[in-house]
């Protein structure tokens, strides 16, 4: 079959990516300074430490403020990102060191007393953006009553002095420290009107880091020798259980085979010969029910396991990177954009296998199966983050921009790829003929039922990738820095070979108990994993310190987009994956010792979504030795 159209698509995406995401690497011709120059220096956002979604801008507190706010213009993945950078009055000149310089003299109100309390007691920190380089500090400290010396209650102390340590390597900044003076502080325990001077220091002090190195501090903390132990003890936690896994399956097509081959060479008989899933080989075949929402899933699915590849190849190459500024949710949406064409593709080539007519509309709800509840689950969100105030509520103007990316880009290269898909349609061929009235299906065991293989079929590939999901919520929903792009990536692998291992399983299981409904039942084993993921995301956020209707609302609709996401995703891998591995495992069986296998004239059919490939199969004739 042809497979130029997907070769020129592919080869379109990674030039348009070449080009649209150049500015997530930092440059050094840019920025080199001379003494006396002035480094940028920008404030970024306040928010309670244990609360990551509730973020509101720096000024949102009566900091000091310059006369004239210059809000930086950001990128489509900054403002997703939740940043709203703007200038502030701190004044950092190249290699220049000051001491308590006052930054201003401010008389707090009442009402701005109880905003700085109400921050110091949930924690508030704030971020700053100094040469592109992030830093952290807290506002204020809260005394406890037992700690108080008059023992009248708690007290609460503001910051009035930041400390910054600014470290350079010749004619460019390396890296950035910040922190408030706990030696510097005001009482703001009581409501009245008090007087504040907030002052500053600057520190440089020289380095040999080179500057292109200068982002690895912010991966340090991942390296550990604790953290890297359990990174290894999750990968082979998940190698294990695969071995094992393998092992069962293994066994477990020893055991059965043989006991079919046994009937079919006892057989006197030409209807003895007929076991187990050989009942239904006119069953099996028959064209899966609710065609257009299944060919939109395979589509979707496959256009999301485009999209975490070309993530994995970007944080490769390092264009992702920890606080690469709008770097991930540009990527997001850039690629997702783009393989849009590969999800209309396989949409549509699947869906002509089976059905001549309509498949505009299985392409059609292909582009809204993912993003139809991603927005709906946006807006909600979007709604209770403008109630609040915070930095998550996205600009009128970045909503009209996503809009338009969809509706000029998005949705007409999925009519190209599906148009693409019809063109180079071939007909579906079943090696034998599919029965008028489907066979009923005898009743079977609940473990053989769907919500017991459902059980079985996500609980495996979880527990393999419990722990290293531990590790990505905490760097998702923490300040936990994730910086093993290699060791994520495989276990994605194991978790698809998982996935796909248990899948040839499960459908063995099946079609043994004469069960022919095998298609949605695979979209449903693969996609069980996700409800595991799914619920563990509510045994985490109840182990943490999140609180609130606000971050309640962020955290459990997120982690729903991004589950749902891996349903469609392992969903997907269960119908493509089924049949290769299928194949291995005969073509295992047909070399042990015990067994010799005999192809007919029309031997394995193999169906891949991502590029509608077909090699037929009829049956296979075993022999014992």
């Amino acid at each position: 079959m042809n497979q130029t159209p997907p070769r020129i698509v592919l080869l379109v995406l990674i030039t348009t990516l070449g080009f649209s995401l150049p500015f997530a690497t930092a440059s050094e011709t840019d920025r080199r300074y001379s003494v006396g120059d002035r480094v940028p220096l920008l404030v970024n956002k306040v928010g309670p430490l244990n609360n990551p979604s509730e973020t509101y801008k720096y000024f949102d507190l009566p900091f000091c403020r310059p006369d004239s706010l210059v809000i930086k213009k950001e990128s489509l993945g900054e403002v997703l990102s939740r940043d709203r950078l703007v200038n502030a009055l701190y004044d950092l000149k190249f290699r220049e060191d000051k001491i308590g310089q006052i930054l201003c003299h401010k008389k707090l109100k009442r009402d701005e007393i109880a905003k700085f309390r109400d921050a110091i007691i949930n924690e508030y920190y704030f971020q700053m953006y100094c040469d592109d380089l992030p830093f952290w500090g807290f506002i204020g400290k809260l005394e406890e009553e037992s700690w108080s010396l008059d023992g009248k209650g708690p007290k609460y102390y503001l910051f009035e002095h930041v400390q910054f340590n600014v470290f350079y390597n010749d004619d460019q900044v390396i890296e950035t420290h910040a922190f408030s003076d706990p030696s510097h502080f005001v009482d703001i325990t009581e409501d009245v009107e008090t007087s504040v001077k907030f002052t500053y220091s600057v520190i440089w002090n020289a380095t040999s880091i080179e500057f292109e190195n200068r982002m690895d501090k912010y991966s340090r903390a991942s390296l550990l020798p604790t953290h890297r132990q359990i990174h290894w003890f999750s990968f082979i936690n998940s190698i294990v259980i695969m071995v094992l896994l393998m092992g069962l399956l293994m066994v477990l097509f020893m055991r059965h085979l043989k006991n079919d081959l046994k009937s079919l060479a006892n057989g006197d008989e030409e209807e003895d010969k007929v076991v187990g899933w050989k009942y239904i080989h006119g069953d099996v075949f028959r064209c899966p029910p609710r065609m257009v929402l299944f060919s939109a899933i395979l589509g979707t699915g496959t256009q999301l396991l485009t999209l975490v590849f070309f993530l994995f190849v970007l944080a490769f190459l390092g264009i992702l990177y920890p606080y690469s500024r709008g770097a991930l949710c540009t990527s997001l949406v850039v690629v997702y954009t783009l393989t849009s064409t590969i999800s209309g593709y396989s949409t549509a080539s699947f869906y002509n296998q089976f059905v001549e007519t309509g498949w505009e509309r299985s392409v059609l709800l292909a582009g809204f199966l993912y993003v139809g509840p991603l927005f709906v689950i946006l807006f909600t969100l979007n709604t209770i983050a403008i109630f609040y105030g915070v930095t998550a509520a996205l600009p009128f103007g970045t909503i009209v921009v996503i809009l338009f990316v969809l509706t000029l880009v998005s949705f007409p290269l999925l009519a190209f790829g599906g148009a693409i898909g019809y063109h180079f349609r071939t007909k579906f061929q079943a090696p034998s003929a599919t029965k008028r009235l489907p066979r009923e299906i005898p009743p079977s065991a609940w473990y053989r039922k769907t919500p017991g293989q459902m059980f079985i079929g996500g609980l495996l590939p979880f527990s393999a990738i419990v722990l290293e999901l531990h590790n990505f919520y905490a760097s998702l929903w923490g300040y936990k820095i994730f910086t093993h792009s290699s060791v994520l990536l495989a276990t994605f692998i194991i978790l698809v070979i998982l996935v796909a291992m248990l899948s040839v399983g499960l459908t063995y299981i099946q079609l043994t108990v004469e069960d022919h409904e095998w298609w949605w039942r695979s979209v449903l084993r693969g996609g069980s994993t996700a409800i595991f993921m799914f619920g563990f995301c509510v045994y985490f956020y109840a182990k943490s310190n999140m609180r609130g209707l606000l971050q309640l609302s962020f955290f459990f609709g997120y982690n729903a987009c991004i589950c749902y996401a891996f349903f469609l995703m392992l969903g997907t891998i269960q119908v493509s994956m089924l049949p290769w591995c299928l194949l291995t495992t005969y073509i295992m069986l047909s070399r042990m010792n015990d067994l010799s296998c005999a192809f007919g004239a029309d031997i394995f059919l193999l169906y891949v979504p991502s590029n509608a490939m077909f090699i037929k199969y009829n049956h296979l004739r075993f022999s014992v030795l």
